[in-house]
């Protein structure tokens, strides 16, 4: 997963693709390459951004690797924050092997529920425009992943 990741030819297609250079994360940004388990009745993820506080915009890769559900998708709202068109809902079934890639700190995004017996399991691959990031947004970026995601102890270098 990790030379898929970093594979010269797949960051060249992204970013043909997208239209702008893009690299991997630095090196210990734990959004990096990451394994989506849902695996509980009621797993899902709540309507969001991939906020990032790099100074660059962040691509965010999708890879279906296992969709046993009829309801767990991934739910796209376009144009939510575009006052001058309609807003528009997609729900997108991650069956293996599937690719979606969106700039995500622009796509509102969700993940639906998980329903008994069922399971979805994705791969995670974020991307930089420009991976600086000064010490406040650090910070910041830190403190949410400590208390959204990974824990603290992960975080601050000691939980890997």
């Amino acid at each position: 997963m990790l030379a898929i990741y970093r594979s010269p030819a797949f960051i060249d297609f992204l970013t043909r693709l997208v239209g702008a250079r893009v690299m991997p994360c630095p090196d210990g940004d734990p959004h990096a390459c990451a394994l989506y388990f849902y695996s509980e009745p009621g797993d899902h993820m709540g309507f969001h951004y991939d906020t990032s506080y790099h100074r660059g915009a962040r691509y965010t890769v999708l890879m279906g690797l296992v969709q046993r559900s009829e309801r767990c998708r991934l739910v796209c709202q376009l144009y939510k924050a575009d006052p001058t068109r309609a807003m528009r809902e997609l729900q997108l079934a991650t069956a293996p092997g599937s690719l979606v890639i969106f700039n995500g700190d622009r796509l509102w995004h969700a993940v639906t529920p998980l329903g008994q017996g069922e399971e979805r399991i994705v791969l995670t691959l974020e991307y930089v425009t420009n991976p600086a990031m000064g010490p406040f947004k650090r910070f910041i970026s830190n403190m949410k992943d400590a208390v959204a995601y990974f824990g603290l102890a992960t975080v601050l270098g000691g939980g890997r």
